[in-house]
């Protein structure tokens, strides 16, 4: 029989799918159902096509896992000009699978199911269909029923979210990303499982989750004000008690960089406001930061301290860019606007 993941894939490589079928292959990605089995049949198709050389193949597998957030197995390393990630992912979770496959996996009849895709700059409130409150941060995207139906209320984030379950002891809330799951029955916790960051983590607020990790082989139950940090290139874990400010402040357009580099703080940056920051990874100090700054912080004010903590680095504004540079060169503040 066909291996049906590559299909999958190879579909939407060579774009050979039907229009009309845009949510079997997000069904698929968030059922429980043969989890492991098609973390291993991706794992084995990357291995297979190392040496691939057909033009393109090489780079739409490196996105399937990136945003799916499956199994990253190496970071591209580029000029810091950040493609319009986020856009790709929503077009390739609408766009991936067909009718036939997703039936011959699952035996039975497709969930109607929804996307919330939140852009750069946004916070978006959701209400899902069991009554759980959810505030997604920008640049993520939540997958979930039309309607909770079976033992559990499963859901698919890809970026960070903040959810108030709906109690329901009978049917357990869990919340998915890349290798890494979240289980509760009625509880407040924060999930942050970016793809381009190698560490995930569930922060427990109020109540009490399970949190499962590493292909669900580890396991550890949190109580509220701790912390479950998974590295996903590593394997390994750490519970930690943070600043519960620090974790919510996002939610309150709060701005909290603590211990970052340098790179890290502009990618969090990116995903606030709709600049991108170009560099060179070389430029980059490897010294960690601690920042904060209010809701009402403009992009100016805060490349402004930026530069002053890093020391040696100057930016300019040109458009929707912000390029750093070495001390010394001219600034220019502003030139035009998005």
């Amino acid at each position: 029989m066909k291996n049906y993941i590559r299909d999958v894939i190879d579909r939407y490589i060579k774009h050979d799918y039907p229009e009309e079928v845009n949510q079997d292959f997000r069904t698929w990605l968030t059922d429980e159902e043969r989890a492991d089995e098609k973390d291993c049949e991706l794992n084995k198709l990357w291995e297979a096509t190392e040496a691939a050389t057909t033009p393109g193949y090489r780079g739409s597998l490196e996105r399937m896992y990136e945003l799916t957030g499956i199994g990253v197995r190496r970071r591209i390393h580029y000029l810091h000009v950040r493609l319009a990630v986020w856009q790709i992912a929503a077009a390739l979770l609408i766009a991936v699978s067909s009718v036939s496959i997703y039936l011959a996996l699952q035996n039975r009849q497709a969930p109607d199911l929804l996307q919330a895709y939140i852009p750069t700059a946004e916070m978006r409130n959701l209400t899902l269909p069991d009554g759980t409150q959810v505030l997604i941060n920008s640049q993520s995207t939540l997958l979930y029923p039309k309607e909770f139906t079976g033992d559990t209320r499963s859901v698919y984030l890809v970026g960070e979210a903040a959810f108030k379950v709906k109690r329901d002891e009978e049917h357990p809330f869990i919340v998915k990303s890349s290798d890494f799951q979240v289980t509760a029955l009625g509880t407040e916790f924060n999930v942050t499982a970016y793809p381009d960051e190698e560490e995930v983590t569930a922060t427990l607020i109020s109540g009490k989750v399970l949190v499962e990790y590493n292909g669900q082989k580890n396991q550890e139950i949190l109580r509220p004000n701790e912390q479950l940090a998974y590295n996903k290139r590593t394997r390994s874990r750490n519970v930690l008690c943070p600043d519960m400010q620090d974790v919510t402040a996002w939610q309150h357009g709060e701005l909290v960089l603590r211990s970052m580099t340098l790179e890290e703080i502009f990618t969090r940056l990116e995903r606030k406001y709709p600049y991108t920051f170009v560099y060179s990874f070389r430029s980059m100090k490897e010294d960690r930061f601690n920042l904060t700054f209010g809701q009402n912080a403009s992009i100016e004010e805060i490349m402004d301290i930026v530069v002053r903590v890093a020391g040696n680095l100057d930016y300019q504004i040109v458009g929707d860019k912000c390029y750093i540079s070495s001390a010394g060169k001219s600034r220019l503040r502003h030139q035009g606007t998005k």
